[in-house]
């Protein structure tokens, strides 16, 4: 964690939480939170494309050596775009194994719905600053019932399970759809799994897990 960050994070409460609209520890949470996810971006413009390539390998042998999709029928995942952690080689060894995957279908951007990934040569271009999707029939937000693991996108990930998005909300509400008890997983680069806690506010959904191309930590 850079100086900056550290300072961010160190003004706000001891458990990072404040009401909406409001603060902790005297700092703006919503401000706090975007300090964080623009250092986050520039490190991640900092990474070379071998490193990147090299990061959506490890991060899928990092999802097999865990365990946690051994047994599961359903994963919802989704399509790594920009800067991100590469998801392509994730999506390819889960399809492989005979895993359904369903990926975001975004429509207007607020939307929630899903699409299932039989073949990611299925994906297309949806836009610029969008992800791939696949085509075919969109499901709604209620398809995230069948999935037995949630895969998330995430700016930032603590050890205690709080995650920074990239502050749009599509993933807070989607989540509010799954099964109760699926374990739900954030993505996020090694050194974006930090010690310190995050600032987060009440609606921000707690993850389970974060896997890194370094490491799967489960939060206990």
């Amino acid at each position: 964690m850079t100086t900056n960050e550290n300072d961010i994070v160190n003004r706000t409460t001891n458990d990072g939480t404040a009401n909406d609209g409001e603060t902790a520890g005297g700092v703006d949470i919503v401000a706090a939170k975007t300090e964080l996810r623009h250092a986050a971006f520039r490190r991640r413009r900092e990474v070379d494309d071998e490193t990147r390539e090299r990061a959506g390998a490890d991060l899928a042998a990092q999802a097999e050596r865990s365990g946690l999709f051994d047994g599961t029928h359903t994963v919802a995942a989704y399509v790594s775009m920009g800067t991100e952690v590469p998801t392509m080689p994730l999506l390819h060894w889960l399809i492989d194994r005979g895993v359904r995957v369903l990926v975001p279908r975004l429509g207007t951007g607020r939307e929630l719905g899903w699409g299932e990934l039989a073949d990611t040569a299925d994906l297309r271009e949806t836009g610029d600053h969008r992800p791939q999707e696949p085509d075919g029939e969109v499901q709604g937000a209620d398809a995230i019932m069948r999935a037995d693991v949630v895969v998330t996108a995430a700016v930032l990930a603590d050890r205690g399970g709080v995650r920074l998005g990239r502050g749009g909300g599509w993933y807070d509400q989607a989540l509010t759809h799954r099964r109760p008890g699926t374990p739900v997983v954030a993505v996020v680069w090694p050194w974006e799994l930090r010690d310190a806690p995050l600032p987060r506010e009440p609606h921000d959904q707690r993850v389970d897990g974060v896997l890194t191309p370094a490491e799967y930590w489960t939060v206990r």
